[in-house]
């Protein structure tokens, strides 16, 4: 008997433990299906959050991508610069530049902007059929490039390119058309300088990088040939006896406009001013894929030395500055590697299919050749150049300042200042010992003499030639 209530404990602890066993499963099993739902929620939520993270970040690469130049049409902060009197705007294209010696008016045509400008650059072609320039055939050797299959998908391949180009060169002529408004004798040099790049920053909508202006406004004056922009405090005037060289860049994509022209008020400097005029044309007619720049050199050479100017009862045979020249523009750099002569030179190098030119002269009553003289305005940063060196805090603070807003382009003293900058000689003489930024001085013939200068920007296409800066004026 004791032993089979002994079996039927035993029985009923067995059957305890299965059922103990039994019910530890059933709460595993449920545990692990809590557990999976939590899971499957838990993967729910961050998938949600993922959708939504990505759709704002879509949001805001869309509105990113909208303002990118070119790309659509962006806020224009520049548009406060100015108070438009009503009775000054008008929507003629027609300007008559008469008073200016050389340099022609503009004619009425087509037009969509305002006279006084009212509309940035994006505002005036919303479809960015940006104005083609002028066409030019490659002459008997390099004629068959126009209708070459080959060549045309070349042509193609550098749209990107030639539209940037295009669209600065139109922001260039929109502000050399408004500044020739305004200049007159009289005006300081720095005010000049000032109007002028407002309006830049306006058409252009400047923006970082992306587009604005590549280098400084050169405004120099009578024997100062080059690299003259008035620092702080400089009170120079321009004066109607003056002969002022008006040299600005515009970029877009970092594609370099570079162009000028010569103001002068007095009649008795027309050859002078010819004479650079006719020499750049010149250059330009004698630019294509192929073409050596020393011949070019001497081209240019003799068209600006077959013209001679009195002034002030003594006859001066005009003469190219030897050590000025043209050069190739690249991206964000205005000086891109290769030299045009102005002189003769033996010097075979060709011009290469998809570069691009700025074809500049210098007429010179003087010795046809120029030095450094006088304060220094322009300035550039090493292309390579690092802040590791640097111990000065300031100095640090304006590598990085010139490094976010100018790169390897041109800027000067002026810049500096209007960026916050304004006790800075110590950190620019700082980088400078450093080899981080070179000085540009001004540069001059002997005193006493004038100096003229044309520019035009063009770029070599695989089918033909583009002169993309040529307008009614010059």
């Amino acid at each position: 008997m004791e032993d089979k209530k002994e079996e039927k404990k035993e029985e009923k602890k067995e059957e305890k433990k299965e059922e103990k066993k039994e019910k530890e499963e059933k709460k595993k099993e449920s545990d692990e299906e809590d557990e999976e739902e939590d899971t499957k929620k838990r993967e729910n939520q961050e998938e949600g959050k993922k959708k939504k993270k990505k759709k704002k970040h879509h949001k805001k690469k869309k509105k990113k991508d909208e303002n990118k130049i070119g790309d659509g049409p962006r806020e224009n902060p520049y548009r406060e610069l100015f108070k438009w009197d009503p009775k000054e705007v008008n929507n003629s294209r027609a300007q008559d530049n008469s008073r200016f010696r050389v340099i022609g008016s503009w004619k009425e045509g087509e037009w969509s902007q305002t006279n006084f400008p009212t509309k940035d650059i994006d505002e005036l072609f919303p479809n960015k059929d940006w104005p083609v320039g002028v066409l030019c055939d490659y002459g008997a050797d390099n004629i068959w490039r126009a209708t070459d299959k080959k060549k045309q998908e070349l042509d193609k391949l550098q749209e990107f390119d030639l539209l940037s180009l295009r669209k600065g060169a139109e922001c260039h002529k929109q502000i050399r058309k408004y500044a020739q408004r305004f200049i007159k004798p009289g005006m300081k040099m720095i005010d000049i300088c000032i109007e002028l790049e407002k309006m830049l920053k306006f058409i252009t909508n400047a923006h970082g990088l992306d587009c604005g202006q590549s280098f400084p406004t050169g405004c120099s004056l009578n024997d100062v040939a080059a690299h003259y922009t008035p620092n702080p405090g400089d009170d120079t005037v321009l004066n109607a006896d003056d002969v002022c060289k008006l040299d600005f860049g515009t970029h877009v994509n970092g594609f370099v406009i570079d162009c000028a022209f010569t103001i002068a008020f007095n009649p008795i400097y027309d050859n002078l001013l010819m004479a650079s005029k006719e020499g750049t044309n010149t250059g330009v007619k004698l630019a294509g894929i192929d073409a050596r720049l020393g011949e070019i050199g001497e081209g240019i050479q003799e068209v600006i030395e077959s013209y001679e100017v009195e002034i002030k009862g003594k006859t001066h045979k005009i003469k190219a500055i030897k050590n000025l020249c043209g050069h190739t523009v690249g991206q964000y750099k205005v000086h891109a590697g290769k030299s045009v002569p102005i002189v003769k030179k033996n010097d075979d190098t060709k011009m290469e299919e998809g570069e691009m030119y700025a074809i500049e002269t210098f007429a010179s009553t003087g010795k046809g050749s120029v030095f450094d003289n006088g304060d220094c305005s322009h300035y550039m940063m090493e292309e390579y150049a690092t802040p590791d060196k640097l111990r000065n805090d300031k100095a640090k603070a304006l590598y990085h300042h010139i490094k976010n807003n100018y790169s390897t382009l041109a800027w000067c003293r002026r810049w500096l200042d209007e960026g916050g900058f304004k006790n800075h000689s110590l950190a620019l003489r700082h980088l400078i010992d450093h080899e981080i930024v070179t000085p540009y001085p001004p540069l001059c013939d002997v005193e006493g003499s004038y100096v003229s200068q044309f520019e035009h920007t063009l770029i070599l296409r695989p089918t033909m030639k583009e002169v993309v800066t040529i307008a009614d004026d010059y």
